[in-house]
C-alpha cells in the first residue's frame, strides 16, 4: 500500500521520457491542483499550490511498535530544542492538547508551538485567542494538499519555523501539531523527538485495529 493513502486523483497525462517520453500529471487533491513528475531517482514527485515538491514513501504494512524509528540520539539540541510532534485525524483534540500542555508547562519551561492546517491558520489562531503562549511564540503553517508530507517526507516547511522559534526564545520544548492526518501519517524522527498520536476513542476499537504508522509507531497513543 503506497502512502498516497486515501487520495483520489483525476489524471491528465502528457508523455515525454528520455526516449521521447516525459510525464506530467495533473492531480486534483480536494481543493488543490497538483502537478507530478518522475525524478532522476525514479520516484514520483508532486507539488501543491507552489509549495516544495515532495514524494511519498511507500508503506507496505501497518508497522510494529517494536520496530519504530528510534529518536536520533546524535541530534544537536543547541540547533533546535526537544520537539514533541502531535498527530491524528481532524477533530480528535490535537489543538486542545496543545493548549493544555502550553498552559501547564509555560511557567516552568520556555515553550514555542507550530501548528499545521491545510489552507487556513485556524489552529494557530485558536492557540493565540486562548492565550496558550505569547503570540510571537506561535507559528501557523499552511501545508497545502498533503499535510502528511509536511511532517514526514518534506519537513522543511515545519523545520524552519521550529528552528527559528528555538533560537529566538532559547526554547526548552517545542510543540508541533500536524494537520488533520489519516492512519498512514506519522512524524519523521528528524522533525519530532517524541511522537503523540491522538484518536477519537468514541469510535470504538475499529481505528486502532486498522493500524498504520500513526497507530503503531507513535511513542504515545492517546
Amino acid at each position: 500500500m503506497a502512502s498516497h493513502d486515501h487520495h483520489t486523483h483525476d489524471h491528465a497525462h502528457h508523455h515525454h521520457h528520455d526516449n521521447d517520453h516525459d510525464h506530467t500529471h495533473e492531480k486534483n487533491h480536494g481543493d488543490s491542483t497538483a502537478t507530478s513528475w518522475v525524478g532522476s531517482d525514479g520516484r514520483v514527485y508532486h507539488s501543491h499550490d507552489g509549495l516544495a515538491p515532495h514524494s511519498h514513501e511507500p508503506i507496505y504494512s501497518p508497522g510494529y511498535f517494536s520496530r519504530r524509528a528510534p529518536p536520533i540520539l546524535s541530534r544537536n539540541f543547541n540547533e533546535r530544542a526537544f520537539t514533541v510532534g502531535i498527530g491524528g485525524p481532524v477533530g480528535t483534540g490535537k489543538t486542545a492538547l496543545m493548549l493544555a500542555l502550553c498552559k501547564f508547562l509555560r511557567d516552568k519551561y520556555s515553550l514555542a508551538a507550530v501548528t499545521n492546517d491545510i489552507f487556513t491558520k485556524e489552529d494557530g489562531e485558536f492557540l493565540m485567542r486562548n492565550g496558550a503562549l505569547p503570540e510571537e511564540r506561535i507559528r501557523a503553517v499552511e501545508t497545502g494538499g498533503c499535510p502528511h508530507a509536511a511532517i514526514r517526507e518534506d519537513i522543511s516547511i515545519n523545520l524552519g519555523p521550529l528552528e527559528e522559534l528555538s533560537n529566538l526564545f532559547k526554547a526548552d520544548l517545542l510543540l508541533c501539531e500536524s494537520g488533520g492526518d489519516n492512519l498512514a501519517a506519522n512524524f519523521s524522527r528528524e522533525l519530532a523527538d517524541y511522537i503523540i498520536y491522538i484518536i477519537d476513542v468514541s469510535g470504538g476499537d475499529k481505528i486502532p485495529r486498522k493500524g498504520g504508522p500513526g497507530i503503531t509507531q507513535a511513542d504515545l497513543l492517546q
